[in-house]
């Protein structure tokens, strides 16, 4: 299979899976907000803040094992293969297992002292940290196996563990609030959910080195080691960036704000499935690219891969930057909308900027360039907490977005110029000429449509036919300007799906 078609199934794997918990989440997020109410749904929300930093723990493995288990895969050398598998096994349980002990044991001053947590929930709170600490460990190795696969280019499963996590957390949270339970039941159900995936990835990932079991190539620990915790700054900044800003809102305002906050931000970063899932299943592909040493090639795999992940990803940002106070109302209440949408109109933007960033941190993560990915994570990282601690007491939850806005647009714009410079050669002109510019037309009027529909955008029949008038101006306009290779590769994937 051509490295463009492979590219194209794990892309398409990935969405199959992400499509699935943006639709979950659609319809059980209302649903799990008025049975818990915003400020128990806060405390519920904080368990996920905080386990999303045990992540950090990993130390870059899960990068680590994508390339030499890709590259391993593609010379045939199965001993490194399975060597690869083994180290990053023992950093992904070893690391997040220590910090989650961390976590069990400073759970109770972190619900009194560092949170505003109301007295009558800091039992619950107590509860739900002990769930992240205990959850963590297991969701370590779902993180493992998912990057086992993505390093094998088999992103079925990967897809599939997501999905089956975002259906049963839903259903199990509905059916606490059905059978009068809280949120001690919760957590003990987001704990019991994380060990029940990684058992179902474990077992896959068993059965699938059955087909790699030969002696051949060996990986000693400290390579490996070293090309991930080259990405682990980038790691700490990655996550601290996502999610210092709810632990600010915690701990600044109250945990009310923090549901108003961290619900539209969820919802935003799902948006970042498409370009994510492209930017994980192109790494393999650049990496495989380099050790041939075919830099035409490289470089032409960039800028279409990049392009695409712009063209494809840019509508549904422009349509929520411009209807966001109507999705919002319509979906949570005309409360939440007027509390939220400032803020998540920021948020927004701040996607387009991690939009850019996507596609420089595949090339950076496929050719070793793990130091410029951690030092612009780490600009946009400490940028951020200068600003957060001066515009979060003073604008709110507007504040906290603006100040991540702010933080990402000055990283994203140093990590695309080092990135192509270095790893590439490319400059400004071309990026521009062949990713930037096919989309300034086609969203400028996709964004003018949606302007002009907004007043009829208060149903849901309206905002629907207003996003797809605006879709098709788009889609019309886009088709006459991308490259002819583009439109032939589309016209093929179409006659290849009728």
């Amino acid at each position: 299979m051509s490295r463009g078609r492979r590219f194209a199934r794990n892309v398409g794997w990935i969405l199959a899976g992400q499509a699935g918990i943006m639709a979950v989440n659609f319809i059980s997020v209302p649903y799990l907000l008025s049975g818990f109410g915003s400020e128990a749904y806060g405390v519920y929300l904080l368990m996920y803040a905080v386990a999303g930093y045990l992540g950090l723990f990993q130390f870059g493995a899960g990068r680590a094992t994508v390339k030499f288990v890709a590259e391993a895969r593609a010379a045939g050398e199965d001993g490194a293969l399975r060597d690869a598998l083994r180290h990053s096994a023992k950093i992904h349980f070893l690391g997040v297992g220590a910090a989650s002990v961390t976590l069990w044991l400073a759970a109770g001053p972190l619900t009194r002292s560092v949170f505003e947590v109301p007295v009558y929930y800091r039992a619950h709170a107590l509860w739900l940290l002990h769930a992240a600490a205990v959850g963590g460990v297991f969701a370590a190795g779902v993180q493992w196996v998912s990057a086992s696969f993505q390093g094998f280019q088999r992103f079925a499963w990967p897809a599939s563990l997501s999905l089956l996590q975002a259906l049963l957390m839903p259903l199990g949270l509905v059916a606490v609030l059905a059978s009068g339970r809280g949120l001690g039941a919760a957590a003990v159900w987001y704990a019991a959910v994380q060990a029940g995936t990684f058992a179902v990835g474990f077992w896959a990932l068993r059965q699938a080195l059955r087909e790699h079991s030969g002696r051949k190539g060996s990986l000693a620990f400290m390579p490996f080691a070293r090309y991930g915790f080259s990405f682990w700054p980038g790691t700490i900044s990655s996550v601290a960036s996502s999610q210092i800003d709810k632990t600010f809102v915690a701990s600044v305002l109250n945990i009310s704000e923090l549901t108003y906050y961290a619900v539209p931000s969820g919802v935003l970063q799902r948006l970042q499935t498409l370009p994510s899932a492209m930017a994980h299943a192109l790494m393999p592909v650049l990496s495989e690219a380099w050790r041939a040493q075919d830099l035409v090639e490289l470089t032409r795999l960039y800028l279409r891969a990049a392009r695409a992940l712009f063209v494809l990803s840019l509508p549904a940002l422009g349509l929520l930057l411009v209807l966001m106070p109507q999705l919002l109302g319509l979906w949570l209440g005309p409360v939440f909308s007027e509390r939220a949408a400032g803020a998540a109109r920021l948020l927004v933007l701040v996607q387009v900027c991690v939009l850019a960033y996507h596609a420089p941190n595949a090339l950076a993560g496929g050719l070793g360039g793990g130091r410029l990915a951690s030092g612009s994570a780490w600009a946009q990282t400490l940028l951020s907490l200068a600003l957060w601690p001066v515009l979060i007491p003073r604008y709110g939850i507007a504040g906290a977005a603006a100040g991540a806005l702010v933080a990402q647009a000055a990283a994203t714009a140093y990590f695309l110029h080092q990135a192509h410079h270095r790893l590439l050669g490319l400059s400004w002109d071309r990026f521009a000429r062949a990713v930037v510019f096919p989309c300034v037309g086609p969203t400028a009027v996709l964004l003018g449509v949606a302007w002009l529909g907004r007043p009829l955008a208060w149903t849901w029949t309206g905002f629907l036919m207003v996003c797809a008038a605006a879709a098709a101006a788009y889609a019309s306009v886009l088709w006459r300007i991308l490259p002819e290779e583009d439109r032939l590769a589309a016209t093929r994937w179409l006659e290849r799906q009728s």
